[in-house]
């Protein structure tokens, strides 16, 4: 097949490491999986502005986002680009949108006629919004009209009855990791470590449970924190556009860290998926709250391969942190699970192999 995948801006400028090995591949969301299996793959970026030739339909776009007449996080300038690109993807025979942004975009752009392939969306986190009604019946019919893979299961039934949703048209497809680039090492353990941008980290939380540790800590995150950081707790400044870590320096800081914690508020989101398998692929033990977006119940086995705690329970995080600090027992025998969980449940070539069957069968019922 010929696949378009349509990236948010920055995966470009880390195709050249990634394909060398110095950088992990599920940034690409499979895309590299299904190159390396004889598809031909097109990359395509959001976020690099228009040509003057598509003024007058970013004009139209502005005026419909003012009157929120067009689906969640649908804008005029991303309308624009996508409008630009529409003559090289209907030559596609399916188009993945790797962001919500993406995907309304398209799903406006058939309605318009514009395009004329099958478009395959990677949704997380279309709960979240809190929409007024004429919003919320755009993006229903906006998503009826595309193939859509959620990262969780905890997340597919809140779709499903928010949106009225046909079944034939969504499915869960867990996220996987590169377990050739995250591997683990031997060495010495030196910090307790916490990774992640989203909104829904509760690095509050962390921070106050890092007071009572006698343990020192890192945070990887482009926010700022708010409050006093105890002189435990180092933070460091890493993001997707920051670049300020390479894949290769976050490896390191997972495999020189004897526990991973993952501070998560309740959301029906599946938040601190990737980090928490790029962890587990290290062979490190993780701390994860249990939200009610947990990705897989299966996968994610507590007490075995991971450590649970409840959302907002200080005591319960600390608790935990304490026990796998004294136990290095504990910490090896729920690393090393960890490790084979990866490689066998969470692995990027099985979500690849897992979208190309949707991608095939989008593909044959729009034929």
């Amino acid at each position: 097949m010929k696949i378009a995948f349509i990236y948010a801006k920055g995966r470009e400028q880390r195709y050249a490491t990634t394909v060398k090995g110095h950088a992990a591949t599920e940034f690409f969301y499979g895309a590299l999986e299904l190159e390396a299996s004889g598809h031909v793959i097109t990359r395509y970026e959001l976020g690099h502005g228009h040509s003057s030739e598509t003024k007058l339909w970013h004009k139209i776009a502005e005026q419909f986002y003012r009157w929120r007449l067009t689906p969640t996080r649908t804008n005029s300038a991303t309308l624009a680009e996508l409008h630009e690109m529409c003559p090289a993807l209907n030559k596609q025979d399916v188009i993945v949108a790797t962001t919500t942004a993406a995907a309304f975009g398209l799903a406006v752009l058939k309605f318009f006629g514009f395009v004329q392939r099958p478009v395959v969306a990677i949704h997380c986190g279309i709960v979240n919004f809190q929409l007024a009604w004429p919003r919320r019946k755009l993006n229903a019919y906006a998503l009826k009209n595309m193939w859509t893979q959620l990262f969780g299961q905890g997340e597919l039934a809140d779709v499903k009855k928010f949106y009225d949703f046909p079944d034939s048209r969504i499915e869960v497809n867990q996220f996987g990791v590169d377990t050739e680039f995250w591997q683990p090492v031997d060495g010495h353990e030196e910090y307790i470590l916490s990774v992640g941008n989203d909104e829904r980290r509760d690095y509050g939380l962390l921070i106050q449970a890092a007071r009572e540790v006698n343990r020192n800590f890192k945070i990887v995150t482009r926010h700022k924190l708010k409050g006093v950081i105890p002189p435990n707790v180092e933070i460091i400044k890493g993001g997707w556009h920051e670049q300020a870590l390479t894949d290769e320096d976050l490896r390191s800081l997972y495999q020189k860290a004897s526990i991973v914690v993952i501070p998560l508020k309740n959301s029906p989101q599946p938040s601190g998926q990737s980090v928490c398998l790029q962890a587990m692929a290290c062979g490190k033990a993780v701390i994860l709250t249990r939200t009610d977006g947990l990705w897989s119940y299966e996968m994610m086995r507590d007490s075995e391969n991971v450590i649970f705690v409840p959302p907002s329970d200080q005591k319960a995080l600390l608790d935990a942190i304490k026990q796998l600090v004294r136990d290095s027992g504990q910490r090896n025998k729920i690393g090393n699970c960890a490790r084979e969980t990866a490689c066998f449940e969470g692995e990027i070539s099985a979500f690849a192999g897992r979208l190309e069957a949707f991608c095939h069968r989008a593909f044959v019922a729009e034929s």
